[in-house]
C-alpha cells in the first residue's frame, strides 16, 4: 500500500510540474520558461555539489539501528550548509556588483536572487527529506517529497490561472518557501526521533565510526562517484550538442525527458526506502542483506517495466501534443532510451547497496573507468548514427554502470554473508561450550 501511495505521489508531482511549464509558457511567455528552466537545472546541479561529500555517509549512518550520534552529526552538518549558502551568496553579490562577467551582470537582480535561493532551498529540502527516509519514516518522507516536488507547483498553477501570480519571481518565492517549510518539518521529524532514542536509553550505544570528520572522509569517494555518474547521465547530450542541429537535439532531449520519468518514478517509490532498509539489514544481520537487495531489485524492475509499457502506449499523443513527429525514428529512439533508463533504475538500487556496503573507493574507481571507456564510444556513435547513436550512447553507459556496480555489490554481498555466517557459528560454538 505504501508503495502505491509513493507511486501515486510521484506521478502526480511529475504531471503537476509538466502542467506548470505549459501554464508558465501561456501566461508569462517563453522568457519566463527560460528563467524557470535555469532555476530547475541549477537546482539539480546544486543538489549534487552542495552536499560537499557528506550526504551519502550521513544518510547511511542515519539508517543504522542506533542513529543517535548520526542525528547529532546531521544537525551540525545543516549548520555547515547554512554557512556555505551565506558564503556563496556573498560571493555572487560581489561578482555581480563588480561586473566581472558582463553576461552575468545583465541578469535581473530578482531573477538572480530567485534562482540562487531556489538552488539553496532545493538542496536543503533534498537533504532533510532524505534524512527522514533514512530514519525509516517512509510515510512522512513521501508526503514531504510530494509537497517539495508537486505541491508547490499546484499552488503556482492555481495562482497563475487566477491571475494572482504574475511573475516568475513569485513562482521562485513559492518554490523556495515550500522547500523551507518542508525542511523545518523534516528537522522536527528528526528531533522527534532523537527524543525517542533517548527515551529508549540508546544513549550509550555509539557507532564505532562516529565523528563528523569521518562522515566526510567516508562519503567523499561516493561524492566523486556521484559526480561522474551525473556526467554519464547527461554526457551524450553535451556531445550531441556539438554535432546535432538545434531541432535534432531538441527532438532527442524531448524523448530523453519522457524516458527519464521511469527512473524518477522508480527512485521515489523504491530507492528512497531501499537504501535505509539495506543499511539496517546489514547492521542487524548480514545474512539477510542479499534477500533484501533482491526484493528491491525486483520491485524496481517491475515498476520501471510497467512505466515503460505505459509510455509506449501513449507516446504518440505525447509527441503530437509537443508538435513532434512519431515515426519509426522517434519510436526507435524512445525504445532504446526506455531500456537504458530501466537499467539506470536497476543501477540506483545497486548504488544504494554499494553505500550500505561502504565500498566507495571501489565504486569511484569503477565510475572513472566507465566514464573513460564510454566517452570515445559515445562520440563515435553520435557522429555515425545521429539521434539513434545518441540513444545508443546513453544505453552503452547504462550497461557499463549496471555491470560494474553489480559486480562490486555481488562480490561484497557474498563476502558479507560468509563473514556473518562465520560469526554466528562462532557464537553458537561459544554458547555450546
Amino acid at each position: 500500500m505504501q508503495l502505491l501511495v509513493r507511486l501515486g505521489f510521484r506521478i502526480a508531482a511529475l504531471a503537476l510540474k509538466f502542467v506548470l511549464t505549459i501554464i508558465v509558457a501561456r501566461t508569462l511567455g517563453f522568457s519566463a520558461v527560460a528563467d524557470y528552466g535555469l532555476a530547475l537545472a541549477l537546482s539539480v546541479v546544486s543538489s549534487k555539489l552542495l552536499g560537499l561529500g557528506f550526504s551519502t555517509e550521513i544518510n547511511r549512518r542515519l539508517s543504522a539501528e542506533h542513529p543517535l550520534r548520526a542525528i547529532h552529526d546531521a544537525r551540525r552538518l545543516l549548520l555547515l550548509y547554512g554557512v556555505v549558502y551565506v558564503a556563496i551568496a556573498i560571493g555572487v553579490v560581489l561578482v555581480y556588483h563588480a561586473a566581472l562577467f558582463d553576461s552575468f551582470s545583465r541578469i535581473a537582480p530578482g531573477i538572480l536572487w530567485g534562482v540562487m535561493l531556489v538552488a539553496f532551498s532545493e538542496h536543503a529540502g533534498l537533504e532533510t527529506t532524505s534524512y527522514v527516509f533514512s530514519l525509516h519514516r517512509p510515510r512522512a518522507g513521501a508526503v514531504l517529497l510530494f509537497i517539495r516536488t508537486g505541491g508547490w507547483a499546484a499552488v503556482a498553477i492555481v495562482g497563475l490561472l487566477a491571475g494572482v501570480v504574475r511573475s516568475v519571481e513569485t513562482i521562485f518565492a513559492l518554490w523556495c518557501g515550500t522547500n523551507v517549510l518542508a525542511s523545518i518539518a523534516a528537522y522536527a521529524c528528526m528531533s522527534r526521533r532523537n527524543r525517542e532514542l533517548k527515551a529508549e536509553r540508546h544513549v550509550a550505544v555509539e557507532q564505532s565510526d562516529s565523528g563528523f570528520r569521518s562522515v566526510w572522509i567516508e562519503g567523499l569517494p561516493f561524492f566523486f562517484a556521484a559526480t561522474l555518474l551525473s556526467g554519464l547521465q547527461y554526457g551524450e547530450r553535451f556531445l550531441a550538442s556539438q554535432v546535432f542541429s538545434s531541432y535534432a537535439l531538441g527532438r532527442y532531449v524531448f524523448a530523453w525527458s519522457i524516458s527519464s520519468s521511469i527512473q524518477t518514478i522508480a527512485y521515489a517509490t523504491i530507492v528512497v526506502t531501499a537504501g535505509p532498509r539495506l543499511v539496517r539489514a546489514l547492521s542487524a544481520d548480514g545474512r539477510v542483506f542479499g534477500a533484501t537487495l533482491r526484493r528491491s531489485l525486483l520491485a524496481s524492475i517491475g515498476i520501471t517495466l510497467l512505466a515503460a509499457v505505459a509510455i509506449l502506449l501513449v507516446h504518440q499523443p505525447i509527441f503530437h501534443l509537443a508538435h513532434e513527429p512519431s515515426g519509426r525514428l522517434e519510436l526507435g529512439m524512445l525504445l532504446i532510451l526506455l531500456v537504458s533508463f530501466v537499467l539506470r533504475s536497476i543501477s540506483d538500487v545497486y548504488w544504494a547497496a554499494a553505500i550500505a556496503l561502504r565500498v566507495g573507493k571501489r565504486v569511484a574507481l569503477a565510475m572513472f573507468c566507465v566514464a573513460a571507456a564510454c566517452m570515445p564510444l559515445e562520440w563515435a556513435l553520435i557522429n555515425r548514427l545521429d539521434e539513434i547513436g545518441a540513444a545508443l550512447a546513453h544505453l552503452s553507459a547504462s550497461v557499463g554502470i549496471v555491470a560494474i556496480l553489480a559486480a562490486i555489490v555481488v562480490r561484497n554481498t557474498i563476502r558479507t554473508r560468509a563473514v556473518a555466517t562465520s560469526t554466528v557459528r562462532d557464537e553458537e560454538a561459544i554458547g555450546a561450550s
